[in-house]
């Protein structure tokens, strides 16, 4: 299947085995970058009960993924212009009932998103951080995964796990790793070579490419506090060259031919939570 112009559709989640180690602001900086280069991008809060794309972004949002379930507001209404080019999708924040989606609700977003079938180039997912069912489920329908590690030895372990858990319960088997806050390319290599050590010996049929790196940059935390994307903060610091990058690299790694579109997504969603 192909978007309105005839391209494949990019359908990328970032995931993360433990929290705090920068997912969200990573994929809200490549989410602006794509569509800076004239994507047409569609960022969903995939972090269904702890979302936090909103803040990152600074919008305000005046309706929420629970409002749709609940049926106080339609898809068109909670969809937000976030940047020209990038389209967001926010989920509520602090509600434990959309912690685990339940196939009418996903059947309920497929019907919705039905209408914006052709609009969009690529569909960002920020998934939650661990081995959550949402967060299976969201990472198995996407076509790529990219799993945010630092080079804190607790990271490097969650990441493993989370990888491990959607092997072994998803099936899948290539992964891309992005290490935040390194402190140069080597000791980000450092990361990748133990994970894929790890990977060799008790998952010998996954592969993990190196997506690339991010060293820690003081105007990341900066952009955070002023509410800002660091991608508009501080375009020419250190990170915001690493995150300008690591579109190149993704589309670089993009398999062949590969293709996709919002109805594929949502049906595959709907077999992840049925296995």
């Amino acid at each position: 299947m192909r978007t309105g112009d005839g391209q494949p559709m990019q359908i990328l989640s970032i995931t993360s085995g433990k929290g705090g180690v920068g997912k969200t602001n990573l994929i809200c900086n490549l989410a602006f970058e794509w569509a800076k280069r004239g994507q047409r991008v569609l960022l969903i809060d995939a972090d269904m009960g702890l979302a936090n794309v909103d803040i990152i972004l600074d919008l305000r949002p005046k309706a929420t993924l629970e409002d749709l379930f609940s049926g106080k507001a339609p898809l068109s209404e909670i969809l937000i212009q976030a940047r020209p080019n990038l389209t967001v999708l926010p989920a509520a924040s602090g509600v434990q009932d959309l912690t685990l989606l339940s196939d009418a609700q996903i059947l309920q977003l497929l019907s919705a998103l039905d209408t914006f079938e052709g609009a969009f180039d690529v569909l960002l997912l920020d998934t939650g951080a661990g081995i959550g069912k949402n967060v299976m489920f969201f990472n198995a329908a996407a076509m790529e995964v990219m799993v945010v590690a630092t080079p804190e030895p607790t990271s490097m372990t969650d990441a493993y796990a989370v990888m491990k858990v959607l092997h072994q319960t998803q099936g899948l088997k290539r992964f891309q790793l992005l290490v935040n806050q390194a402190q140069d390319r080597k000791q980000a290599l450092k990361v990748y070579r133990h994970l894929t050590k790890v990977a060799d010996l008790y998952l010998s049929d996954v592969a993990i490419s190196f997506l690339g790196f991010v060293a820690w940059d003081a105007a990341v935390s900066a952009s955070v506090i002023q509410r800002k994307l660091l991608l508009e903060y501080a375009p020419a610091s250190p990170a915001a060259v690493a995150i300008r990058q690591i579109v190149d690299e993704v589309q670089r790694l993009a398999p062949q031919g590969a293709s996709g579109n919002l109805q594929l997504f949502w049906r595959r969603l709907l077999k992840a939570g049925a296995e």
